[in-house]
């Protein structure tokens, strides 16, 4: 949130569900898959910014 550039992304039984993205277009355009596919996803995977979300 200090970058005024984040997401949150929200599980449910260990699926991504859904995406809140405030300015990070990247973000959404590659999390709308996850969500679409209800990937299974570790949250500690999710929570290393390093993580480009395309690579899931």
């Amino acid at each position: 949130p200090a970058a005024r550039a984040f997401s949150v992304i929200y599980l449910k039984q260990g699926r991504v569900i859904a995406l809140d993205c405030v300015n990070a277009m990247r973000d959404y355009v590659q999390g709308k898959r996850l969500v679409a596919e209800r990937m299974v996803v570790d949250p500690a995977t999710l929570a290393d910014p390093a993580v480009v979300l395309k690579a899931l």
